[in-house]
């Protein structure tokens, strides 16, 4: 029975998932033929074989990893309910809250307002972990993954889906984002979630190659004179050049005001 749950919810949620509304699945796989995506290009973005993900679905015994399971459930678009059912069966037990930071209860009521009401452009704040502490709803037209609670850096440079979505991931997007990371490991030494986030960082082979190199660039913090290139939801392969304003609140010194601004289509498909 409960291999039988774990297909019939997973093979649902390919059925009604829509490739277009998949940030980079166009340009990955092609304009969708049909209704729905197939068990391998719901592997590709989830980043494992084919043969790991039919597993999953096809309720076999496997050693499934919690970042397996929760990219399984962003590339499928889980409800909550489905999700709790899905990790339940698998780990025997609830699936455990997104960490939360220990600054956030000190974001003020103003400032959060200020983030999540903003109309004109993606606005969201983090801390100096990468947690995000408030964004709004522009903000998710953009980086759908941001309402799982998930670690800007983690996400960036640890997720398969982060490289189908930002394009020239290794040059635009996760060379200069390790050289930050790499900053705030010596600025703040003694904080255990950014170790434990740089620990995560640095499970992921391709992460820890780049953690290594010895050609990061220097710059530390985005600039709005390198706009960076991304896949977006509902957009084809058409990529789209955006600039980050970044900038510290001056109650808030150990967080980050990120502003992000679209630029014309740069190409198509």
């Amino acid at each position: 029975m409960q291999t039988l749950i774990i297909t019939r919810i997973l093979k649902q949620a390919r059925a009604r998932r829509n490739g277009s509304d998949i940030p980079g699945f166009e340009a990955a796989f092609g304009t969708p033929r049909a209704a729905g995506i197939t068990q391998l290009q719901t592997a590709h973005l989830v980043g494992v074989s084919r043969y790991w993900y039919g597993s999953l679905e096809g309720g076999r015994p496997g050693n499934f990893s919690d970042a397996f399971l929760h990219a399984v459930r962003r590339v499928l678009d889980l409800t909550d309910e489905e999700w709790e059912i899905v990790y339940r069966v698998i780990r025997g037990r609830a699936p455990a809250v997104a960490p939360v930071s220990d600054l956030g209860p000190l974001l003020p009521d103003a400032f959060r307002a200020f983030v999540e009401e903003s109309r004109t452009w993606a606005v969201y704040l983090n801390d100096h972990r990468w947690d995000v502490l408030a964004y709004n709803a522009k903000t998710l037209e953009l980086f759908p993954w941001m309402q799982y609670g998930l670690n800007v850096m983690e996400w960036a440079l640890t997720w398969p889906e982060a490289r189908t979505q930002l394009v020239n991931w290794e040059e635009e997007w996760a060379k200069p984002m390790t050289a930050q990371l790499r900053v705030h490991a010596e600025q703040w030494r003694t904080d255990d979630r950014l170790r434990a986030v740089i620990e995560t960082v640095r499970a992921d082979p391709a992460a820890r190659k780049l953690w290594d190199a010895p050609d990061l660039p220097a710059i530390t913090h985005p600039t709005s004179e390198q706009p960076r290139r991304l896949y977006l939801a509902g957009r084809g392969g058409q990529e789209f050049s955006i600039r980050f304003i970044a900038g510290t609140p001056d109650e808030l010194p150990s967080y980050r005001l990120m502003v992000v601004t679209p630029a014309e289509a740069v190409s198509s498909n």
